[in-house]
Order: C-alpha cells, then structure tokens, then sequence
C-alpha cells in the first residue's frame, strides 16, 4: 500500500468515526439502504470518483438509469446521494434550505484559500453578507459600469489580432482567462491587473488562474481539511503541508498567502479612495467602491468587517473569472464548429450596433467602433439564447454539495425505483447525508427540457419569429429575491416540473440564498467579450494535421470542473487549451 492510501485510510477512518458519534438518527427508517444506484467499485474511494474524473459519460449512465436520485459511495464507502429532481432540489436550495447547508469541507476549504467571503460563511454571517452585497449588484450598477469596462474588451481583441490577417491558429483560453479577470478587477474591484500584459503578469493573477485547477490535484484530500483546522495549530498544519507527498498542497498553501495578501493591499487602496473622494471620486463607478460606501453608511451592527470585505475581493475574482472563461471559450469552440450560428449572430451584433449609432455606416467599420448600452446588449435575441444554451448544457460547474443538518425527507417530482424495484416518492435523508446537486443532471433533465435536452439548440430560448421567448415574463430572480426562482420560466416544456435557479430556470447559478451573487456580471461580461470578439474575427475549428492525416481534436474533460485539452497525437489530453483558427473578419463572414 503507497504512503498515499495509508494516509487517506488513516484519515477516512478518524473523519467518519467523528461524523458518526456526531449523528444519530432519530427513526430506523431514515437510512439509504433502500435508494438505488451504481455498485460501490473500491473499499478506499467508492465510486465518486467516477463523477469527477472525466465522468460526463459516467454521469449521463447514471442519469438514464435511475432517474432524479441516485445513491453513490464516497471514502469509506460513506452512502450519498446525487440529486438532480426538481423538487427535491426545491427543497434542498429554497423551501428546507435550513436543513442543508454547505458542507464543513467546502466552507473550511474556502476560507483557507480565499477569507472570509460569501462562499466561506454560514447562517447570520452570510445572510448579513449578503444583504449588504445584493444591492451592489443591482441592473442600475451594472449599467452604470459597462461603459468603464467595454475598452477591456477592445484591448482583448487588440491582443488576438497580433499577427493578422493571415489565418493563425490561437488558444484561445489564456487569453479569455486574462480577460476575464481584468473584467472583474476593473468592473467589480476597481483595480487594473494588466492580465493582458503578459509581461507584467502578476503571483496574483497567476494564482487566481490556476487555484482551482490546482485544488483538483488533491481533491480527495478535502474532507480532511476541517479536522486539520479543528485540531492542529497553523504551525503543524504547516509541517503536515511539508510533509505529505502532495506538491499541489504546497502550491495552494503559497497561492493562498499571495492572494490574501494582494487582497489586503487592494482593499487598503480602496478604502483610501472611498474616504478622500466619496461619490465625487473616480473610484466610484466600480461595485467594490459602492459596496464600500454602502458598508460605511449602514448602522454598526450591519457593517461588514475588513476581513470580510478582503474575503470578498477574491471571492468575486475567483468566481468571476472561472464561469465566464470556461463558458466564453465553450461559445468559441461551438461557432467555430457551427459556421452558420456565428455568422447570424454577427449579424445580430452588427445590426444592432448600427441601429445605435444612426444610420449611413453599415458599409464601413464605423460601427465596431461602437457599444451597446446595458439593456440593448443583454436583449439581443440570438446572443441570449447562445448564451443561455451553452450555459444550459455545458455548466463550467457541474455539482454542488450539501449536507443535512437533520433527519429530513427529500419529496420527488419524478417517481424512482428503489433497490427492491418499488416506486418510491420521496427519499429518506438521514442527518449528516451529504446531498450533491447535481447541476448537469438538471440542465439536461429531458422531463423539463424536452427529448432533445442533450442538443445545443438555441432555438429553445426564441419564439417562432426569432424574438427571446418570455419577455414580459419572469426569466431571471430579482436581485434579494432568490426564493422567487421556483416560479421563473425554463426554457424546456411544461409539464415537467421547474428547477429553482435564478437563471432562466436552469441551475448552473444555482437558486436560493446561495445562489452566485454575481450571475447578472457574468452575463453581461460574456456577452460584451462575445459582442466585440466576433464583430472583429473569425473562429473555425483547428485545421492542423499530423504525418498520418490526424485532424487536430478539442475535447472537454468533466473533472468537477470543464476542462477543454486537444487529444492525442497533437496533445497530451491534460493540457487546458482551446487552440482554433482565427483571422479577420470578411464581409463574407456576416453572410
């Protein structure tokens, strides 16, 4: 046995012994024995593994086969349950959320790697969080702040024109990853990165690029991650870091020192600036300077510490950048394989920009020049649907976990089959259970989005006319109004059941009180990148070859999160990389 299993043994044994004299059901009869899923495939590990390692086929299998509850084993063979039901996740997010919380591995994890931030806090410290946060991220902020963000994006195409016109094959990812952080340091810190300056590249954006990539290396080391804080002092976790066999470890230890204290030298500007200028300054268009305002004009109790609103900046970087350059080079990929969505939705972009700026332009290049307001860029009817589309079958993030606080009882929307084959309609959720949502199994759940719910189709999302479908209707929560969620419109059939997420009813931004804060950003950051980078080039699949005739292939790897990589001979499989074929746009192009 390697040093390796004998440690997570060791580990799994102390962390499930604790769990256990920390539970006890109160009725024999809340158990799982009774739920079906995949056999346990290994003593150590279960079968989890197989959700996250390259798993969408795993995941997809087990969707067709056992419906909107499955049980899988975790460490140990600790019994869980992956959730992708309706109503169930009704429950879990919005109607009983108190009985589920976010798992102590999660939390401890976070506030290790990022502070005290929203994705790091529990009960009245998130709700008073959030309070405070929800204001800051209104649609009036987001229109006051596009137009001191759109030069990031003309800088991004600037950047990916080197070297044109001549076709040139790019990757791509890099660069939206570059981009995107940019967006959330000037938009919503406030603080100008450079990310697209290479050279001027800093330990802070280089972490905030590879954290999360990095923290899939020793995923499995997670659950032991709340024992260590609970038990050990800094300075022997720290000999623990140094000792175990795990580089990654020690990668995420100096990842987490950097960022925290990049975090702290941002925030100290800023209140700085929030202090000398007040309303009058030129900080105050960003979110970070409104929020800072805000904080400093709520009564005692309701301000939010400086270690919170430290928490907060990496918090927003971190989330704000991953979703929207997994989801940016997704788009890319899939108009480069689809020639005739890219040209429309050129069109689209071009159509509106010269309707903004007045009429006697269309023959020239006068209108890239141009930018859409707010309103007129997240209302154009085939960019939203492209956008929602992608975001509906391909999450960045593909589960969620959470943990039952008590003995409690999951209803079904769906009926399933328990192990003795009876239909069961509800699902016994013992204390202690952890619960993973799964937001790939809701997004191409076929009794809500229909039989062709595993296509891209934007055409979902548009009306017979080509118009967005439900407007006049509720499509995305109100900001401070996440529990409206189960009421919004999918953009599947009726009859099937609605999830609870704050975006166009599907759950890659989850619902409730926990939903990502900043899913209007993101949106608005997708679709402005998105605008000005097919105005100005075009993306086709990657024409190199090898000696034997082999096609280059861009392939996505579902490892919890969408990794693209370019499969053998021309790549190794692990590489994160969209290499596509760029040059400049030809009238041709809007044909």
């Amino acid at each position: 046995m390697s040093l390796s299993e004998i440690f997570f043994t060791l580990m799994g044994v102390l962390a499930l012994w604790r769990l256990s004299i920390g539970r006890k059901p109160t009725s024999r009869t809340l158990d799982l024995a009774t739920v079906a899923g995949p056999i346990k495939e290994h003593w150590l590990i279960g079968n989890i593994h197989r959700l996250f390692k390259d798993g969408l086929d795993y995941n997809l299998g087990l969707f067709q086969r056992y419906g909107g509850v499955i049980k899988v084993y975790g460490i140990l063979g600790a019994e869980q349950l992956l959730v992708y039901d309706p109503l169930a996740l009704h429950h879990v997010l919005v109607k009983d959320q108190d009985s589920f919380e976010e798992t102590d591995m999660f939390l401890e994890t976070n506030k290790l790697l990022f502070g005290q931030g929203l994705i790091s806090t529990l009960g009245e410290q998130h709700k008073k969080q959030r309070k405070m946060l929800n204001p800051v991220f209104s649609l009036a902020n987001l229109r006051s702040v596009l137009p001191k963000i759109k030069p990031i994006a003309d800088e991004l195409v600037t950047r990916l024109q080197d070297g044109l016109p001549k076709p040139a094959e790019v990757n791509v990812l890099p660069w939206l990853a570059r981009g995107t952080i940019e967006y959330v340091g000037r938009g919503i810190i406030g603080a100008q990165l450079d990310c697209l300056e290479p050279a001027k590249a800093s330990a802070y954006t280089k972490a905030l690029q590879t954290v999360q990539h990095t923290g899939l290396k020793v995923m499995y080391l997670r659950p032991f991650v709340p024992w260590a804080v609970r038990t050990l002092s800094q300075r022997r976790r720290n000999k623990v870091v140094d000792w175990l066999p795990f580089p990654a470890l020690r990668e995420l230890r100096d990842m987490a020192h950097i960022m925290h204290d990049s975090a702290t030298e941002i925030f100290a500007v800023k209140k700085v600036e929030v202090d000398r200028y007040g309303d009058s300054g030129d900080s105050a268009g960003d979110l970070m300077s409104i929020m800072l305002r805000a904080n400093l004009s709520s009564q005692e109790k309701a301000r939010l510490t400086d270690e919170e609103l430290i928490g907060q900046i990496n918090t927003f970087l971190l989330g704000g950048q991953e979703t929207t350059t997994s989801a940016l080079a997704r788009i890319l990929h899939i108009l480069a394989r689809e020639p005739e969505a890219q040209s429309r939705l050129r069109r689209e972009v071009r159509w509106a920009l010269v309707a903004q700026l007045g009429a006697g332009i269309e023959t020239t290049d006068d209108w890239r020049r141009g930018s859409l307001p707010y309103d007129a860029l997240v209302g154009l009817p085939f960019l939203d649907a492209v956008v929602r589309e992608t975001l509906r079958l391909y999450p960045p993030t593909n589960m969620m976990n959470r943990v039952a606080t008590k003995d409690t009882v999951l209803p079904l929307q769906h009926p399933v089959r328990s192990v003795s084959g009876e239909e069961a309609t509800s699902v016994p959720v013992p204390k202690g259970t952890n619960v993973i949502i799964s937001i790939l199994g809701s997004n191409r759940n076929p009794r809500v989005w229909g039989a062709d719910a595993g296509e891209w189709r934007p055409a979902r999302w548009l009306t017979a006319s080509g118009q967005r479908a439900g407007v006049g209707k509720i499509v995305d929560a109100e900001f401070g109004d996440e529990s409206s969620a189960n009421e919004t419109l999918t953009g599947g059939k009726s009859g099937g059941g609605k999830y609870p997420g704050v975006y166009g009813g599907m759950m890659t931004f989850l619902g409730g009180s926990r939903a990502c804060i900043g899913f209007k950003f993101a949106e608005m950051e997708i679709k402005q990148i998105l605008c000005t980078l097919v105005s100005n080039m075009h993306f086709s699949l990657p024409s190199a070859v090898d000696a034997q005739g082999t096609r280059k292939e861009i392939y996505w790897r579902m490892d919890g999160l969408q990794v693209p990589v370019v499969l053998p001979p021309h790549g190794d499989g692990r590489t994160a990389q969209v290499p596509l074929d760029v040059r400049l746009v030809t009238e041709e192009d809007f044909l």
